[in-house]
């Protein structure tokens, strides 16, 4: 009879692991199912691993299952995987919601431990499939945080609202830059 080991308990080697076998054990995670990620991240949490590490485990994890949230022009990016299945586009649009409210779910707390990049990539994509209010706060605060990381390319967000007469959504970049200043002045700041 074989010994079967305990999924929970992960045992890591005495040494230094190399970049080479983080990739793989980032790329070993990316399998998982979106609840089984969900699971595997807060007990990697709950073992006291730094944030930034987490912010890299998140932002790997996103790349491989909603890759125009990778580093890189969006309008390179092929399809997603949820754009090759056979699901209705609003099946598919649903799924990339339900992705992206819980991706802001389970970011780390601390500043500067998720890219602001990956961030503005995530605000857009939550843009687009209509996330909550609540989720689009939570990610417009973040990137406030760290607004000087940001580039002007980046923060070109398309307006995806009906009534909004322009192209862009400027309404959002004025948003981010009023909580940024606030910030940098000391104020407190509350969401409009």
């Amino acid at each position: 009879m074989k010994k079967q080991s305990n999924p929970e308990s992960v045992t890591f080697p005495a040494k230094s692991p190399s970049h080479f076998s983080y990739e793989c054990w980032f790329d070993d995670a990316c399998i998982l199912d979106m609840d089984y990620f969900v699971k595997t991240l807060s007990g990697i949490k709950a073992k006291g691993v730094r944030a930034d590490l987490i912010g890299s485990i998140i932002t790997h994890y996103a790349s491989k299952w909603l890759p125009d949230l990778s580093a890189g022009d969006m309008a390179e990016k092929g399809l997603t995987q949820f754009e090759e299945s056979p699901e209705s586009v609003t099946a598919s649009w649903m799924k990339k919601r339900f992705f992206v409210e819980t991706l802001v779910g389970v970011l780390p707390p601390e500043k500067d431990s998720i890219p602001c990049n990956f961030l503005l990539h995530l605000l857009r994509t939550a843009n687009m499939v209509g996330v909550e209010a609540t989720y689009r706060q939570e990610l417009e605060k973040r990137i406030s945080w760290q607004l000087d990381q940001a580039s002007l390319k980046e923060l070109v967000i398309p307006s995806c609202s009906h009534t909004c007469g322009t192209l862009l959504d400027i309404e959002l970049v004025i948003r981010l830059v009023k909580r940024f200043v606030s910030l940098d002045s000391g104020a407190a700041f509350t969401y409009e």
